[in-house]
């Protein structure tokens, strides 16, 4: 009897097993998270001891990607605070590991050692079941299949040297791990239990291409405009003069050298701003003074899967399951005053408009006759504006995923003045779509699906899906059966939701899981 109490004791004073995990990657410098890009092999190892003799059944060594939203919104009815947060698992790379390279029998010895190395390829592109929302854009679902970058973390957004903002808010997080997970299988036959669960950050910045540009529908849009009229008067409410054009096309993508590679020169690009003049009578154009540039960078986000390419407007801003955040980076400021105006002869208006078509057909050239032009004598002139980015700043590429994405735009504002006046100088602006690409390293180009799908579709097997198990991500491990059918998790914990990812079923297409946490005011 007493044997048995001791034995009782005993087992309930005794400490669990604690096991250590370090995940060692190669050529990793110490203090900050390592970069890779498209096509990059991630290697290394896994170290485990454990204190004391414990048993396990396999360990999962795991590169997983993954989202998170929060929207705050305001209750209508209530003076508390909604916050509806929401996760999509959307990449899960499994490591084999070979039978043999387990310990007989399973179980880890105290003071002993043991490895197991690793080698993963960051892929071009997700499994199309990692995006299983309807669109109304197929554009749309082959954006959401890319991978996003990393994202709303400063410790991903170093250069390796110092941290960096990179204007993503609270609100938003793109994040990737390489994942190790212990397991120990139940012997009652219930589900394993996960023994160990450790993770190390890793930072992904895809190689991107350049998509096409943006078509804007009449020239101004809630986000985007890239034609401006106005009257130019010799006084405020003085006598007409005139009428001014401003216009600009989409410049070329400012392209990011790819992660880890020294940067020579500043990431640059110019944008072309045409400039029309059209006299009521015989006036003179107006004085072109200076144009500054600013860039603003949009980050959009959703709780629920976005259906649309995202844009700010109204309707947008009455949607409480989506938000936006924007920031402003001052460019650049340049004096014009040197610019000088062309004039040309007057012709008719029809005649006016196809030339004006043909050139923009041409060479993008945007400007044409304004609403006010009846055919007579007009000027133009033309700008080159540089566009640098700053160096202190962790500028990513241009994406969308499924709940967020990020947008630039180029905030370009022309000041000028009517000649033989004394009036305060006028100002006229466009807001033109740039884009952020990421370019691929020297060695390697990207797979063109559609020169050869037979040997692009062999060579994805080969490199990526072949020597591991890669499954579209499930929330399993979650417990979420509940969510999907529709009954109320509200209730589950937090952390649960927006924690560890391990455990992944291989079969179940990815979801998307939303929550919604009140706080009282």
């Amino acid at each position: 009897m007493n044997r048995t109490v001791n034995r009782s004791i005993e087992a309930f004073t005794r400490k669990p097993s604690r096991l250590n995990i370090a995940i060692d990657l190669n050529d990793q410098t110490k203090g900050f998270v390592p970069s890779y890009t498209t096509f990059d092999r991630i290697e290394g190892e896994v170290a485990l001891q454990a204190d004391c003799q414990t048993k396990f059944d396999h360990i999962d060594i795991i590169f997983e990607g993954s989202s998170k939203t929060i929207v705050q919104r305001q209750a209508t009815m209530a003076p508390a605070s909604n916050d509806i947060k929401a996760m999509h698992p959307f990449l899960k790379l499994r490591q084999p590991i070979d039978e043999s390279s387990y310990p007989e029998p399973r179980e880890f010895k105290p003071r002993c050692l043991y490895k197991f190395p690793f080698t993963f390829v960051v892929p071009q592109q997700m499994l199309p079941q990692s995006c299983s929302h309807s669109t109304n854009n197929p554009h749309l679902k082959a954006a959401h299949i890319q991978l996003p970058p990393s994202l709303g973390d400063p410790m991903l957004a170093s250069n390796g040297k110092t941290l960096l903002d990179d204007f993503a808010p609270q609100m938003t997080e793109v994040s990737y791990r390489i994942r190790v997970v212990v397991m120990k299988r139940d012997p009652s036959g219930g589900k394993p239990q996960t023994l160990c669960s450790v993770a190390k950050k890793i930072r992904i910045v895809p190689a991107s291409l350049e998509q096409p540009p943006l078509e804007v529908t009449c020239n101004c849009t809630d986000d985007y405009r890239t034609r401006m009229e106005k009257d130019v008067r010799k006084s405020l409410l003085g006598k007409k003069t005139g009428r001014l054009v401003m216009a600009a096309a989409q410049p070329k993508p400012l392209q990011l050298p790819p992660p880890g590679e020294k940067q020579d020169c500043s990431i640059s690009s110019h944008v072309t701003v045409h400039l029309r003049f059209d006299p009521e009578n015989d006036e003179q154009p107006p004085q072109l003074r200076s144009v500054w540039s600013k860039l603003r960078v949009m980050t959009f986000y959703s709780a629920h899967p976005w259906t649309t390419f995202p844009s700010k407007t109204v309707t947008m801003f009455w949607n409480s399951m989506q938000g936006m955040y924007s920031e402003n980076v001052q460019l650049s400021s340049l004096c014009v005053l040197s610019a000088q105006w062309e004039q040309h002869t007057g012709v008719s208006a029809d005649t006016e408009r196809r030339s004006s078509v043909e050139s923009s057909a041409s060479s993008q050239t945007i400007t044409g006759p304004s609403a006010s032009y009846s055919g007579k004598t007009f000027y133009t002139a033309s700008i080159i504006v540089p566009i640098n980015l700053p160096k202190n700043k962790a500028f990513v590429p241009t994406f969308h995923s499924c709940l967020i994405s990020r947008v630039y735009l180029l905030d370009l504002s022309l000041s000028y003045q009517s000649p033989n006046t004394r009036v305060i100088a006028s100002s006229i602006s466009l807001k033109v779509p740039v884009q952020i690409t990421s370019v691929y390293r020297n060695n390697i180009a990207p797979v063109d699906a559609s020169a050869d799908p037979e040997l692009s579709q062999m060579r994805i097997e080969e490199e990526f899906y072949r020597p591991r198990s890669i499954a579209p991500p499930s929330l399993e491990y979650l417990e979420q059966a509940s969510l999907r059918s529709g009954t109320s998790r509200r209730e589950s914990s937090l952390s649960e939701l927006m924690g560890d990812t391990q455990g992944l079923d291989e079969t179940s297409p990815p979801d998307y899981l939303t929550v919604t946490q009140s706080t009282q005011g």
